[in-house]
């Protein structure tokens, strides 16, 4: 039986959803960590996390396009959708960005999770 480019894209994509989920009993006692103000600006700052590929590397959009994948689709899944509403039930921002990584062999860039907007004492 011949796996289709859909099937590989869609396991993909439901990787990478697992991998968003995973954040999501994270991102509380990271960003408290964080939010002092001790490390960076007095309340402020933020958190990324980097989404991987198979083999625990930075994701890199290059991989994800040669699977038909593109950020609106990473965007889509289940798990940055449950990652974005526990985000703003706490008043928390949440993107994906895609931020350069290389030229060479071809423009490459890896995919981030940015968490920021606390304010100062809106975590305690």
């Amino acid at each position: 039986m011949k796996t289709t480019v859909a099937e590989h894209n869609a396991s993909f994509l439901e990787t990478i959803s697992t991998q968003l989920l995973d954040l999501v009993a994270r991102v509380e006692d990271d960003v408290a960590r964080y939010a002092d103000a001790k490390v960076g600006p007095a309340g402020g700052g933020f958190v990324i996390y980097y989404l991987t590929d198979e083999n625990g590397e930075p994701l890199k959009d290059v991989t994800a396009a040669d699977l038909g994948t593109s950020l609106s689709d990473i965007v889509a899944t289940k798990g940055f959708q449950q990652l974005q509403d526990h985000c703003e039930m706490r008043d928390l921002k949440v993107r994906i960005d895609e931020h350069f990584y290389a030229t060479d062999p071809r423009p490459t860039k890896i995919y981030r999770v940015i968490v920021d907007g606390w304010q100062i004492g809106s975590l305690t």
